[in-house]
C-alpha cells in the first residue's frame, strides 16, 4: 500500500511551460537508480497546447533497451490540477487513473495484474487536492506562496488505494541547479504513522520557467518483482 501511494504521485512530472501557440513540446526524462545510479528507464513526454492553454500529454515509457513497455495519456481540459488519466504498464497489465466526475469528485481506477477486475471508486476532493500531473499546476499555482516558504497542506488522490491522503509541500531552499536559479521542494505524507513507510519526494524546479528538473524518490515504475523503483530522474527539453 505504502510504495503505492507514490504510484499516482510520480507520474504527475508534465513540464508546464508559459506559452504561446506553439503546438508541441517535447522532452524526456532518465530514470537512474538512487543508489547504484544505473540507468533504470526514460519517459518521453509530448504535450499538446492550444491557444496557450496545455492541453493534454502523452508519456511512453521505454526500458534501457528502448523498449516501450508503458504509457500514460493525460488530459487538463476539464481541469488543469484534477486532469483525467490513464497510466497502462504493458508488462504485466497495470492499470491505474482517474474521471472526473462533476466539479467534486473523481472516480479512481486500479488494477494490479491483466487478470485482474478493475476496482474504482468516487471520492470526494475537497479544497486543496491534486491528481497526477495535476501537481506541477498545483505548484505553480501556490508558487508565490512556496517562495515565501510557506507550508502548505493538500490531499493527493491515489487511484491504486482509490482514496486520497494529505500531504504537504514546502521549500527546503533556493539555490542553483546546474547553473540555473531554482526552488528546492520536499513532498511528504502528513501522518506520522505513515511517515514511516512513505519517504518524502524531493523535487527540483527552474525558478524562471517554472519547469521541473529533477525529481528524487518513489517512482510509479515496479521492478521486475513488483516493487516501485527509489530513483533520481533528470528532465530535459528535446
Amino acid at each position: 500500500m505504502y510504495n503505492s501511494i507514490f504510484v499516482l504521485i510520480f507520474l504527475f512530472l508534465v513540464f508546464p511551460l508559459a506559452s504561446n501557440d506553439i503546438g508541441k513540446i517535447r522532452f524526456s526524462g532518465t530514470a537512474t537508480d538512487l543508489e547504484t545510479g544505473n540507468l533504470l528507464y526514460k519517459d518521453f513526454h509530448e504535450e499538446t497546447w492550444e491557444n496557450g492553454k496545455h492541453v493534454s500529454s502523452i508519456i511512453i515509457y521505454k526500458d534501457p533497451e528502448g523498449k516501450v513497455f508503458a504509457k500514460k495519456k493525460i488530459n487538463f481540459l476539464k481541469n488543469r490540477i484534477l486532469p483525467e488519466f490513464q497510466l497502462e504498464d504493458y508488462r504485466d497489465g497495470y492499470l491505474e487513473g482517474g474521471v472526473l466526475q462533476g466539479a467534486t469528485s473523481v472516480k479512481l481506477f486500479a488494477r494490479k495484474k491483466l487478470e485482474d477486475i478493475i476496482q474504482e471508486k468516487t471520492v470526494e476532493t475537497g479544497n486543496l487536492s491534486a491528481l497526477d500531473g495535476g501537481f506541477d499546476y498545483f505548484v505553480i499555482d501556490h508558487w508565490e506562496e512556496l517562495l515565501s516558504g510557506k507550508k502548505i497542506n493538500f490531499h493527493f488522490l491515489v487511484p491504486s488505494e482509490r482514496d486520497k491522503f494529505l500531504f504537504s509541500v514546502e521549500k527546503t531552499k533556493e539555490g542553483d541547479y546546474k547553473g540555473k536559479p531554482a526552488l528546492f521542494l520536499k513532498l511528504k505524507i502528513a501522518s506520522a504513522i505513515l511517515s514511516m513507510f512513505v519517504k518524502p519526494i524531493d523535487l527540483v524546479y527552474d525558478i524562471e520557467s517554472k519547469r521541473i528538473m529533477e525529481y528524487r524518490g518513489t517512482s510509479n515504475i515496479n521492478d521486475e518483482n513488483g516493487k516501485s523503483y527509489k530513483v533520481k530522474i533528470v528532465y530535459g527539453l528535446r
